[in-house]
């Protein structure tokens, strides 16, 4: 790493459990000092218009965010992040989405079926 190059970026989620809230904090070293990020603020923008983009972060730093959000208790709503097509089933990175967790449960009703004609005498294995 060089001095014009930041390090890492580094995610801490809090729960708090009083209010439900997050705290989100967000830091990284640059030039051997720590910089952290500031509050959000809002701005209005014309009907229609996107507005710039609150903030824009490396997938590995998503991903690290996604993990300690995890770690306080929120998980993906159903469905999450199936866009229609079988091959959503697992990512690079190892976690389980919706998808994924369907077809293993799947697998497992149909060995739990296979058990019970098996028990039943319906078929042999």
């Amino acid at each position: 790493m060089t001095e014009q190059t930041p390090g890492p970026l580094r995610v801490s989620c809090q729960l708090l459990p009083w209010s439900r809230n997050i705290d989100l904090r967000l830091a990284r070293r640059h030039a051997g000092r720590l910089h952290t990020a500031l509050p959000l603020h809002f701005a209005e923008v014309p009907e229609g218009q996107p507005g710039a983009p609150a903030l824009t972060m490396q997938y590995e730093d998503a991903q690290q965010l996604m993990d300690e959000l995890w770690h306080c208790g929120l998980r993906p709503t159903d469905n999450a992040g199936i866009s229609g097509s079988a091959s959503n089933t697992s990512s690079s990175t190892g976690n389980i989405n919706s998808a994924a967790a369907l077809a293993a449960t799947e697998r497992h009703l149909k060995d739990m079926r296979d058990m019970a004609f098996c028990l039943l005498g319906a078929y042999k294995v």
